[in-house]
């Protein structure tokens, strides 16, 4: 009795397959999802084949390349546009024991080297939010030493995640969340390499290429596979190459998630294959017309056709 009620659900139509995906969280849920049977594994692979190609059309309505911050003179900094080779926005700001630590969804974020006091400022508005000192509350993290932060959304929309990352030996992450009184580490998660967030879910990346999605409440561990080469090269590079590599998580415009690997001699892209029989990172020969933006901040990836002069 009980195996045939189990094998009814693999004979749900596609249909109703797919209205029950619109009511989950890709890729979290998506992943549980393809484990029952094959039939509803096939029914995400549709549904994330019709999410990549509205995902391109949003994308191509809402994309914009970065802009580079300038010191222009003491206090005065001004927004460069690489493409049109101009400044486009000037703006005071007195620093005084302020650094900047990066930028996210349009807000610049800076450290107070002494309180470690963090403070979000929207270049554009003129509004600052303050946030709470990091190391106040977790004394060991070293904030000043931090490799990326990252915003979850655009403050204005409303609730938000601000997630910092330590360049120190252990490589942490501590996380602020709107409402919160304090920073608090994201736990279980050491040796991080990069951080990402797409569609309000952050992707953190650690040592062996293994990516763990986290919405900002709850750690989930995503099976993507544990990459050989990462063993190998922990084992066998010297320290010099390892201080010349970077590794950088993006967002493609096709919606697929991207791991850059800088190195010495140049760069090397995988796309991580989800819904394989044998999940992998597969190593992407050519980007086509796709341009990406790598650093330590938001990176971003672009249709380089539709900005004139970038290539």
């Amino acid at each position: 009795m009980a195996s045939s009620s189990n094998s009814e659900w693999s004979l749900l139509p596609v249909d109703i397959l797919l209205f029950i995906l619109d009511h989950l969280v890709p890729m979290r849920d998506y992943l549980r999802f393809s484990k029952v049977c094959s039939e509803w594994k096939h029914a995400v692979c549709k549904k994330l084949q019709d999410l990549r190609s509205n995902h391109r059309r949003h994308c191509r309505l809402r994309e914009k390349l970065p802009l580079l911050l300038v010191s222009f003179k003491s206090g005065t900094f001004y927004l460069y546009d690489v493409v049109q080779g101009k400044s486009v926005w000037e703006f005071e700001l007195k620093l005084r024991d302020w650094r900047f630590k990066g930028s996210s969804h349009g807000w610049l974020i800076l450290l107070h080297l002494r309180t470690h006091e963090v403070r979000l400022y929207n270049p554009f508005s003129g509004k600052s939010i303050h946030l709470p000192p990091i190391g106040k509350s977790i004394p060991d993290f070293s904030a000043a030493y931090e490799k990326k932060c990252v915003l979850s959304a655009d403050l204005d929309s409303g609730d938000f995640v601000l997630v910092m990352m330590s360049r120190d030996s252990e490589r942490r992450a501590a996380f602020f969340r709107s409402g919160d009184e304090d920073w608090t580490y994201v736990k279980n998660l050491k040796c991080l390499e990069d951080i990402a967030c797409i569609d309000r879910i952050f992707y953190l990346l650690e040592w062996q290429n293994v990516v763990f999605p986290w919405d900002g409440f709850e750690l989930r561990w995503i099976p993507s596979p544990v990459d050989q080469r990462s063993l190998d090269r922990y084992f066998t590079e010297s320290r010099l190459d390892r201080f010349f590599r970077d590794e950088y998580l993006v967002e493609s415009p096709d919606g697929d998630l991207l791991l850059v690997e800088k190195t010495k001699t140049g760069f090397l892209v995988y796309k991580l294959v989800w819904f394989s029989r044998n999940s992998r990172w597969e190593e992407v020969e050519s980007l086509g017309d796709v341009a990406l933006f790598l650093g330590h901040n938001n990176s971003i990836s672009v249709m380089a056709s539709d900005f004139p002069g970038c290539r």
